[in-house]
């Protein structure tokens, strides 16, 4: 089983390095499943983070400032996402999980935690964005096994092309 484990600080590209990942095993032939985690800004201002099934397309807000949940930084959690995440990553019949992200706001919701790892443990291949500060020690333990890559903005070309190479190896030799 082979897994790539992106982190670095944020702006520096990690959730479009992972998701330029699954369209390259999604063009030879892998079943992508998962989820993603963006933010969303109005008029240039964060208001808040979804999380979406790559599957379905189905949303749901994570965080925003104005929900009813427990707060993490400036946001609260919203109703919804869990239920989606758990779904999502709950999949047997995909090749392939992608977390982005696993951060503070989805580990402060139990279920949410224990889908993400679960899917890291399933055996089956896996791409996981990780916030840098990240220190769960059951995340790391698996995350320290994969091939990992720390992101910067200048070393993005660089990260993907070591990302194709070591997937061109790995998957050679299926």
């Amino acid at each position: 089983m082979w897994c790539i484990a992106i982190t670095g600080p944020p702006g520096s590209g990690k959730s479009t390095l992972a998701k330029r990942i699954a369209d390259f095993l999604r063009e030879k032939g892998y079943r992508v499943c998962g989820i993603t985690c963006p933010d969303v800004r109005v008029g240039g201002r964060r208001i808040g983070f979804k999380v979406i099934d790559l599957v379905t397309g189905e949303e749901a807000w994570l965080a925003r400032i104005d929900c009813k949940g427990p707060k993490v930084g400036r946001y609260k959690l919203c109703e919804g996402a869990e239920e989606l995440a758990i779904k999502a990553l709950g999949r047997e019949d995909c090749d392939v999980y992608l977390i982005d992200e696993i951060g503070p706001m989805e580990l402060r919701q139990a279920d949410f935690r224990n889908a993400m790892l679960k899917a890291v443990r399933s055996g089956k291949p896996f791409i996981a964005v990780y916030h840098v500060r990240l220190s769960d020690k059951e995340f790391m333990e698996v995350l320290k096994k994969c091939f990992n890559i720390y992101l910067t903005k200048d070393e993005r070309e660089i990260a993907y092309d070591k990302a194709l190479s070591y997937l061109k190896t790995v998957l050679s030799s299926d």
